[in-house]
């Protein structure tokens, strides 16, 4: 099933033991993003420390965009883990940077997303590593990727690269992209009882415009990738307009688009802003675009987007899981010309949430596979 045979005899048990210490400490840093304060929460000297054993370098890019990057030996894969988290949600049941186990779950602020796989990689490198490298990125939360980004302008040769997120064990190989675009709808303001109101409000411009956006995702539900379906549309924030009695002047409109895995998100975008007719001029201001995983620009298998990283999968022996809806910064290393798979303990869906949490069973089997692969790296 694959290339790696156990050199290095490690107990189980004592991998999740280990895992878990790590994972109490790294709660305990707040890291939530906004407010962006990594560099004041300890975790890079926490970080330096475990790796002391290898050649270590932190690259501060400002305004809480740091990377942590070490190596040792000669290693054919690299790890990447961010360690920021989302802002705490309401309705927490304890204190979220406090690590708490019980009934086979840890809970803590980033247990899922993606501390507890940092934690991971951390309880083997305690226990003895010839061969490593990793990247702990600190602003994958923030929506701008720059420690990634900056990472990449420089070439790395590895065979691969493991990107973890919350995959239930399984390795992802193909993920949708995201576009998001700021829409700003103009008119001349006025008394609300002139009947030009009709078509010249700049509400009912963005009222006719978010319905024809609504009707194109619909009929792009015909369109299919695996086991999803469509454009992931997303009217998220709307702004605009004083009071009843007057023309509204001014709306703003956040929104997003998450196309299939294949797709070029730019141009999912610009063909839905095309298809879209209204009487007055709109601007549109693109904002964070991402590509699809594998990424278009890098893949020479267009009928077959995940055919770049399969083998990666396959060398790894790990299992395959089927494409999933959320977006990851494999995508950018696949852009790079990277193999990669996205892979880690836990559920998306108990990210971003309160009392997230992450299974212990899938920490161990994580912490288990990481060791299998990180032990014999140079197989």
């Amino acid at each position: 099933m694959n290339n790696f045979t156990n050199k290095k005899n490690v107990n189980s048990d004592l991998l999740l033991e280990k895992t878990l210490l790590h994972l109490k400490a790294l709660v305990g840093f707040d890291t939530t993003n906004p407010p962006r304060k990594i560099a004041e929460s300890g975790i890079v000297e926490y970080l330096c420390q475990q790796l002391k054993d290898a050649n270590v370098e932190v690259m501060n890019y400002g305004e809480g965009s740091i990377n942590v990057y070490a190596v040792k030996g000669k290693p054919k894969y690299l790890f990447n883990f961010h360690i920021d988290t989302v802002p705490v949600a309401l309705g927490w049941d304890s204190d979220p940077f406090t690590l708490i186990v019980k009934l086979g779950k840890a809970y803590g602020l980033g247990c899922c997303d993606t501390k507890g796989a940092a934690a991971c990689f951390l309880a083997c490198v305690e226990q003895g590593l010839d061969d490593y490298a990793v990247l702990f990125s600190s602003d994958e939360e923030y929506g701008n990727s720059l420690c990634v980004k900056s990472f990449l302008q420089q070439t790395h040769d590895y065979d691969g690269v493991i990107v973890a997120e919350p995959t239930q064990c399984k390795a992802v190989l193909a993920h949708r992209g995201v576009a998001t675009a700021e829409i700003t709808f103009k008119a001349t303001s006025g008394h609300s009882s002139e009947a030009r109101a009709l078509k010249d409000n700049a509400i009912h411009q963005a009222a006719s415009w978010m319905t024809q956006a609504l009707e194109w995702a619909t009929a792009e539900l015909q369109c299919s990738f695996e086991n999803l379906q469509g454009v992931c549309l997303n009217l998220g924030k709307i702004e605009g307009g004083i009071k009843p009695n007057i023309i509204a002047s001014d709306v703003t409109l956040q929104m997003g688009i998450r196309p299939l895995p294949g797709d070029v998100p730019e141009q999912k975008l610009q063909e839905m802003v095309s298809s879209i007719e209204i009487s007055q001029p709109v601007t549109v201001t693109p904002k964070f675009i991402a590509p699809s995983f594998p990424s278009t620009k890098s893949k020479e298998h267009s009928e077959h987007p995940k055919t770049d990283n399969e083998e990666l999968a396959k060398t790894l022996g790990l299992e395959v899981s089927p494409a999933v809806n959320f977006w990851t910064e494999a995508a950018l290393f696949s852009e790079a010309g990277y193999q990669a798979i996205v892979y880690g303990p836990g559920n998306i869906d108990k990210a971003h949430t309160a009392n997230e949490w992450v299974a212990l069973n899938d920490l161990e089997t994580v912490v288990t596979n990481y060791w299998r692969i990180l032990g014999n790296d140079k197989s």
